[in-house]
């Protein structure tokens, strides 16, 4: 896949994202029942969780750092229960305020890598055989 692609879908993505966001009435955030008993609110939280990850990895994948992958769906519940816990009391506006920033970032991350590195399949030794753009793919257009 194309940088240009990657951009375009993170983007568009992002935009389908703030959409369904903001045709929630105020008064609904809170409900349960936006994705099982989470309400939009810990959708949200979610979100913000999984993107921060891969900021993270990003960056630690162009600095040559140690990259944490999740893997197995037992590692994707555990961190979905600690996303969770950690966000749940967090104030709509604040996570709101998270989820604005943290698109830019990783805009600003996937800007760094050239086509060439977003499709080879040994970048890092934590990312397996798996390009990367398919790890932006999962937290990014292919999350929301």
């Amino acid at each position: 896949m194309k940088l240009t692609e990657v951009l375009s879908n993170i983007e568009s993505g992002r935009k389908a994202w703030v959409d369904l966001l903001e045709s929630v009435p105020v008064e609904r955030r809170d409900e349960p029942g936006a994705c099982g008993e989470w309400t939009l609110k810990d959708v949200l939280v979610h979100m913000n969780y999984w993107q921060a990850h891969l900021v993270t990895m990003l960056f630690n994948v162009r600095q040559g750092g140690t990259v944490k992958t999740v893997n197995s769906e037992e590692e994707v519940q555990e961190n979905n229960r600690r996303g969770h816990e950690q966000g749940k009391d967090r104030l709509w506006e604040l996570a709101w305020a998270d989820s604005e920033g943290l698109p830019r970032q990783i805009l600003r991350r996937v800007k760094e890598v050239n086509d060439e590195e977003l499709n080879r399949s040994n970048l890092h030794p934590a990312l397996g055989k798996k390009p990367l753009w398919q790890w932006i793919e999962q937290d990014t257009w292919g999350h929301e």
